[in-house]
C-alpha cells in the first residue's frame, strides 16, 4: 500500500520534471551562448529558435506506435541530466575548439555550428523525452491536454527555480547542476521504490558525481572561466550578465558577457569628459549614468565639480571591480562630493544638473537600446537646467561609415533632435553626441580658452586636439551624414536603432547586409513575391480541401504558436525597454506565461471530462479562442502605446492570458483528434514549437525592428483571425 500512490504519480513526476528542466536548463544555456557569443543579442535569439526547432525535431524523431516503458523514460531524464554541465564546459570552450582568435568573432557558419552543437543535444532529448511520458500518460488513460498542462506546470516550477537562485546569488554552473541533480533525485526516488535496478544503479552514480561537482562549483567555474581568460582574477554572474576581470602587469581589464568594456590605460574618459564638459561654463551639478568607475568620476573631479551623482543599473559591477581598480581609480569613489545610488537610469530622479554624462554601453541589444531612445532623451530633458547639456559617447568609424552605422547614428541623432534644439557630434572612432536646448559651442577658440583655463592634467587631450577636433573635414562629413540619414527617430516603441545594430553585426560576415526600412515595405512589392503567393496558394488549398483535415489543424496549431511567441516577444520587450533586463522580473514574467499554458490546456481537459466531448470537432470554440487571442493583441496595441505595460503585473496578467489561449487552442485540437490522440500528439507538438520558432525569430529579426511593437502586434492580430480559415 505503500508504494501504490508513488506509483501512481512517476509519469506525471516525469512530466514535471521535463518542464521544469526544459525552462532552467533552458536558461542556463542560453546564458552561457550570450557570454561566449559576447552579449550579442542576435545569438540569443538564434538559441531560442533552434531550441525549439531542436524540441520539435525530437518529439518527431522520438515517435513509437506504443507507450513505452518507464526504464526508458528514467534512462532520457538519466542522459538529460549528465548532458546539461556536459554542454555548459562545451560552451565555455567553444572559442578554443573552433580556433577563435582571443577576442575576435568566429566566422558566422562556425558560429552557427558551436550554436547547434551546443543547443540540439539537450533540445533533442527534451523532445524526445516529452513525447515518450505523454505516450505513456495516454496509455494510463488521461488525455493529452492534461499532459501538456502537467509538463507546463513543471516549467513553471522551473521560472521560479530560476528567479530564486539569481536572488541568491548562485553562480549559473552551480544553477545548471542543481538542474541536473533534481533529475536524478526523481529517477533515483522512482527506480528504488520499483527496483528497476540499472537505472537505480546509473543514477545513483551520476547523482553522487553531480553532487560532487556542486562542493567544488567555484573551482571548476574558475577553471572554465581560466580558458577564455588567462589571466583571470575574478568573475561573477550578475542579473544582467557576467562580469569578469582580468590583471596583467598593472593594467586591469573588464568585460561584460565576455566582451571588453573597460580597461585602466586607456583614455576613453578623458576624452569623453573633457571634450563635452567643455559645452558648459561652469559645473556645478553632473549626473553619470553608468560607467563611474572607468574613470569619468575621476575625470570630473579634475574640474571641480561641485556635486556628483553616479547611478549605476548592476551593484556587482561595482562590488567585483572597485576592490581590483588601481588606487587613482578607486579613490574618488569615496570622495564627499560623490553621491553613488544603485538605480535603474531610467528610473533614477534628479532635477538640476548642468550636465548629464551617459556612458551606458552601445545600443547592440534591447537591453542597451532603451538608453538611446527619445523616451530616455525626454527624461535626462526633464532633469536638465534650461542651459544644461547631454552628452555621450558610442563607437562609430572613423573614416568610412556603411549605410548601416549611418543608419544606426542617424536614428539616434533623429531621436535628440525631437527633444533638444541643438545637436552636434565629434569624429572619431568613437563618436561623442552632445545635446541642448542652449547654443552648442563650435568656436575653437573658446573652446581653448575654457580648456586652459580650467588648467586639467590630460594625456590625450589638449589645445591641438581640440583644434583638430572641430576644424577637420571629419566635423561636417559627420554631422552632415547624421542629419541627412534615416528620419526614423529610435524609441521604445520604434527601436529603429535595434534593427540597424543587428544589420551591422550581420554586415560583418555578409558584406552589404542590411534589415529592410520600414520605408520600403509596399503593398505591390509583397504582392509580387514568389513566397507570398506560394504560401497563399498552399494555405488556400489545405483550407477548401476536405479531406486534408490533419493538414488544417497543423497549420491552425503552427499559426497559434506562431502569434503567440509574437505576442509573448512583444510584451517582454516593451517591458524590457521600460525596466531593464531585471532576470528577476524576466524569470517571473516567463513564469506566468507557463502558469497561462499550464491553466488553458487543464481547464479545456476538465471542459472536455465534464461535457464528454471528445473526438467532436468544438469549431466554435476554436473559432472564440483565435478570435480572443487576436483581440488580446489589439488590447495589448492599445496599452503599450498608453503606457500601461510598463508594469510587472499587468505584462504579467497579458503574458498569462496569451499562454492560456495558445494552450487552449493546442488542447481543443487534440480533442478532436479522440482515439487517434497517440498519433496526434507528435504533429500537434511539433507544430507548436515550430511555429514558436517562425514567430519568434520574425518579431526580433523583421517586425519589431522594421515596424515596431505598435504595427507587430496588428500584424499578430490579423494573423491570429486568418486561423479562422483553416475551420471547417
Amino acid at each position: 500500500m505503500n508504494n501504490f500512490p508513488l506509483k501512481d504519480l512517476s509519469t506525471s513526476s516525469y512530466l514535471v520534471t521535463i518542464g521544469l528542466g526544459s525552462i532552467l536548463g533552458q536558461v542556463v544555456i542560453l546564458r552561457e551562448l550570450n557570454v561566449a557569443f559576447y552579449g550579442i543579442e542576435l545569438i540569443y535569439i538564434l538559441s531560442l529558435g533552434f531550441w525549439l526547432l531542436g524540441t520539435a525535431i525530437g518529439a518527431a524523431a522520438g515517435r513509437r506506435s506504443g507507450a513505452p516503458g518507464e526504464g526508458r523514460l528514467q534512462s532520457l531524464l538519466i542522459l538529460m541530466a549528465v548532458v546539461l554541465p556536459a554542454d555548459i564546459i562545451f560552451i565555455r570552450d567553444i572559442r578554443r575548439i573552433f580556433g577563435s582568435v582571443p577576442g575576435g568573432y568566429l566566422p558566422f557558419e562556425l558560429q552557427i555550428v558551436g550554436l547547434i552543437a551546443a543547443i540540439i543535444p539537450l533540445s533533442l532529448l527534451t523532445g524526445i523525452s516529452f513525447q515518450a511520458t505523454a505516450r505513456r500518460y495516454l496509455s494510463e488513460g488521461r488525455s493529452l491536454a492534461r499532459a501538456y498542462a502537467v509538463e507546463s506546470a513543471g516549467g513553471v516550477f522551473g521560472g521560479l527555480l530560476s528567479t530564486l537562485l539569481l536572488v541568491l546569488g548562485y553562480r549559473n554552473l552551480s544553477a545548471g547542476l542543481l538542474c541536473s541533480a533534481l533529475a536524478l533525485c526523481v529517477v533515483f526516488l522512482f527506480s528504488w521504490r520499483k527496483k528497476m535496478r540499472p537505472q537505480n544503479y546509473l543514477s545513483a552514480v551520476s547523482l553522487a558525481i553531480v553532487l560532487a561537482m556542486l562542493g567544488i562549483a567555484g573551482r571548476i567555474d574558475r577553471l572554465t572561466t581560466s580558458w577564455s581568460h588567462p589571466n583571470l582574477v575574478e568573475s561573477v554572474d550578475t542579473p544582467y550578465g557576467r562580469v569578469t576581470v582580468t590583471a596583467r602587469e598593472k593594467q586591469i581589464c573588464v568585460f561584460e558577457n565576455d566582451a571588453l568594456s573597460y580597461e585602466t590605460e586607456t583614455t576613453a574618459a578623458e576624452e569623453f569628459v573633457q571634450i563635452s564638459t567643455l559645452q558648459a561654463a561652469e559645473l556645478r551639478k553632473v549626473l553619470v549614468l553608468g560607467g563611474g568607475f572607468e574613470g569619468i568620476v575621476t575625470e570630473l573631479l579634475k574640474l571641480q565639480a561641485s556635486r556628483i551623482d553616479y547611478v549605476e543599473i548592476n551593484k556587482m559591477v561595482i562590488q567585483t571591480v572597485a576592490a581590483h581598480l588601481p588606487q587613482e581609480l578607486r579613490a574618488p569613489l569615496h570622495d564627499k562630493r560623490v553621491g553613488i545610488f544603485y538605480a535603474d537610469p531610467r528610473k533614477f530622479f534628479g532635477t538640476g544638473y548642468d550636465m548629464i554624462l551617459v556612458a551606458m554601453p552601445e545600443p547592440m541589444s534591447a537591453q542597451n537600446n532603451r538608453f538611446y531612445t527619445k523616451e530616455f532623451f525626454e527624461k535626462c530633458y526633464a532633469e536638465l537646467e534650461p542651459d544644461g547639456t547631454l552628452a555621450f559617447a558610442i563607437p562609430s568609424a572613423e573614416n568610412l561609415w556603411t549605410p548601416q552605422l549611418q543608419n544606426r547614428n542617424a536614428a539616434i541623432y533623429a531621436a535628440l533632435k525631437s527633444v533638444f534644439k541643438n545637436v552636434i557630434v565629434t569624429p572619431g572612432a568613437t563618436n561623442i553626441f552632445m545635446a541642448s536646448n542652449a547654443g552648442l559651442s563650435t568656436d575653437t577658440g573658446q573652446l581653448i580658452k575654457r580648456f586652459k583655463d580650467r588648467r586639467v592634467a590630460t594625456r590625450l587631450v589638449s589645445p591641438e586636439y581640440i583644434n583638430y577636433l572641430y576644424t577637420n573635414d571629419r566635423f561636417i562629413s559627420v554631422n552632415n551624414l547624421v542629419s541627412t540619414g534615416t528620419r526614423i527617430p529610435n524609441s521604445d516603441i520604434q527601436p529603429a536603432c535595434y534593427g540597424y545594430t543587428i544589420s551591422i553585426w550581420l554586415s560583418r560576415f555578409f558584406g552589404g547586409f542590411t534589415l529592410p526600412d520600414a520605408r520600403s515595405f509596399e503593398l505591390s512589392g509583397i504582392m509580387s513575391s514568389p513566397a507570398f503567393w506560394f504560401i497563399t496558394i498552399v494555405a488556400l488549398i489545405v483550407a477548401v480541401r476536405r479531406r486534408l483535415v490533419a493538414a488544417r489543424q497543423f497549420l491552425l496549431m503552427l499559426l497559434a504558436g506562431a502569434v503567440g511567441m509574437v505576442s509573448e516577444t512583444v510584451l517582454l520587450l516593451n517591458y524590457q525597454s521600460k525596466n531593464g533586463v531585471l532576470y528577476q522580473d524576466i524569470g517571473i514574467l516567463l513564469m506566468t506565461f507557463m502558469v497561462g499554458l499550464a491553466l488553458g490546456a487543464f481547464i479545456i481537459d476538465k471542459f472536455a471530462a465534464s461535457r464528454h466531448s471528445a473526438g467532436q470537432k468544438h469549431t466554435w470554440l476554436k473559432a472564440a479562442l483565435i478570435l480572443g487571442l487576436g483581440a488580446l493583441n489589439i488590447i495589448a496595441c492599445f496599452a503599450i502605446a498608453s503606457g500601461l505595460l510598463d508594469r510587472l503585473g499587468l505584462t504579467s496578467l497579458m503574458l498569462a492570458l496569451v499562454g492560456m489561449l495558445v494552450s487552449a487552442i493546442f488542447a481543443v485540437i487534440s480533442l478532436s483528434c479522440a482515439g487517434e490522440q497517440q498519433k496526434a500528439m507528435t504533429w500537434l507538438y511539433s507544430a507548436d514549437l515550430i511555429g514558436g520558432t517562425v514567430g519568434s525569430l520574425t518579431a526580433i529579426l523583421l517586425l519589431i525592428p522594421v515596424f515596431g511593437m505598435l504595427t507587430t502586434s496588428i500584424v499578430a492580430a490579423a494573423a491570429a483571425v486568418a486561423g479562422l480559415a483553416f475551420l471547417r
